[in-house]
Formats: C-alpha cells, sequence, structure tokens
C-alpha cells in the first residue's frame, strides 16, 4: 500500500494506492489517526488507485470517520472504481459516506461549511437492523 498526501487549502488529501487489506489496514490507520491527531479536520481520501478494499479496510474508514465526527470534522471520498464502488454499495456504505466522482469535487465539499460537519456515521448506540 503506497500512501501520498496533498495539501489543498484546509483539505488534507490522502491518496491510498493498492488493496486496503487486513495487511495494509493498521498501516493506513494509524496515519490516518496521526493526521487527525495532529490537527487535521477536513480530509478526503483519493481511491482513484485503490484496487481493493476488504472488511477490515472499511472498518479504518468507520473508525476514522467517527474521530473525525467528534472533533466536528469532515471526511469524504473521491475516485471508487467500479469494483471498490460495488463493495461500498453491499455493504451499505454509500449512505453513510459522502462520496465524489472526483477528488476536486470532494474537496470542493470538504471546504464548505453548510450541512453537517461530517458524514452521518452511525450514532454510538446505532446497529444494523
Amino acid at each position: 500500500m503506497d500512501i501520498t498526501e496533498e495539501r489543498r487549502g484546509e483539505v488534507k488529501i490522502i491518496g491510498l494506492r493498492g488493496r486496503l487489506d487486513a495487511s495494509s489496514s493498521p498501516g493506513v490507520e494509524q496515519k490516518l489517526l496521526n493526521l487527525i491527531d495532529q490537527g487535521e479536520r477536513r480530509l478526503v481520501l483519493d481511491f482513484s488507485e485503490l484496487s481493493y478494499i476488504s472488511s477490515i479496510g472499511l472498518r479504518v474508514l468507520i473508525a476514522t470517520a467517527k474521530s473525525l465526527q467528534k472533533i466536528k470534522g469532515r471526511l469524504a471520498l473521491a475516485a471508487l472504481n467500479n469494483h471498490v464502488q460495488e463493495i461500498f454499495r453491499i455493504a451499505g456504505f454509500t449512505s453513510i459516506f459522502s462520496i465524489y466522482p472526483t477528488c476536486d469535487e470532494a474537496v470542493a465539499f470538504s471546504q464548505t461549511d453548510s450541512g453537517c460537519e461530517t458524514t452521518a456515521i452511525l450514532p454510538p448506540t446505532a446497529h444494523e437492523g
């Protein structure tokens, strides 16, 4: 897994290249949580070069979103390929995350202050029914 970083204004763009699975998820999660601990409040995850995401990878996204939600931050996902998009759809994550076709659109969303500060992530007491 290769991880890249780019800044556009107040938004930190994290590019993920390769597979987000059991072997790469711990490092990616640590990187994202470290960025939040360092004060990043607006993250865009660029999935244009992400070839696969496992259930463990999905858990990393939930953990990141919950951490951002606590500090009224924002998380947007960009450029999911068809395979990754289908995994999100099957898991029911397309309604949980803000997903955009391009990185530019995700950055534009992340720079706004209208609406809720972050995507409506599962509340602490929610569970799938």
